[in-house]
């Protein structure tokens, strides 16, 4: 929302932004490390469990928890298993699908996060386990925090000389592109047809 008031030879432009609250877990652990964590957006289920399949087998991980976010062929997936920041990386990045801003900000931060409590009523709900004969080697008890993020969506006031304010820009002080950091989902290539059974 924005309200714009003129004073004689000044103008006020006031700009009103919503807050909101989100409550998420990090990837990060105690001891440095870190557990798994995946976001997939618009990639059905049953593409994501041959994706995590796959992954699964090649790192000979621990089960996998799925949970769908309560927005259609919208998924989190998470795995309690204990690897060094590297790893993390590496292996989100092998990840075919995997959302590419999703990764970015994990990277950014150097942490990934994954949305625990309701957005505009949607609740998580777990959608499929993949199980597997590797034991977890993590417990949550184990996480450094669940945190409370609050987007930063703030109020500002710009008072500038009327002669000024005419095609006035304001420009974020960074950037973080898609050619920042790749995320390289090449490795296999998943079709419906080769998963049998799929849904």
């Amino acid at each position: 929302m924005i309200i714009r008031i003129r004073l004689g030879h000044w103008r006020f432009t006031f700009t009103l932004y919503e807050v909101t609250d989100i409550t998420g877990v990090n990837s990060l652990l105690k001891d440095g490390n870190h557990i798994l964590m995946w976001d997939f957006d618009d990639i059905p289920l049953w593409q994501i469990k041959l994706t995590l399949n796959l992954i699964q087998q090649d790192y000979e991980l621990p089960q996998i928890r799925i949970l769908n976010t309560g927005k259609k062929n919208h998924y989190i997936a998470y795995c309690f298993k204990r690897c060094s920041w590297w790893d993390t990386k590496r292996i989100i990045a092998a990840t075919p699908y995997v959302c590419s801003d999703y990764y970015k900000w994990g990277i950014f931060r150097k942490r990934f996060t994954l949305r625990v409590t309701p957005k505009e009523g949607r609740k998580p709900k777990l959608a499929a386990t993949l199980y597997s004969n590797v034991q977890e080697d993590v417990n949550i008890s184990e996480l450094t925090s669940w945190v409370k993020d609050t987007l930063k969506v703030q109020s500002h006031l710009h008072v500038l000389p009327l002669h000024y304010s005419e095609g006035y820009k304001t420009t974020l002080p960074f950037s973080l592109g898609k050619k920042d950091v790749s995320v390289h989902n090449t490795r296999h290539s998943l079709t419906k047809h080769q998963y049998a059974g799929g849904n």
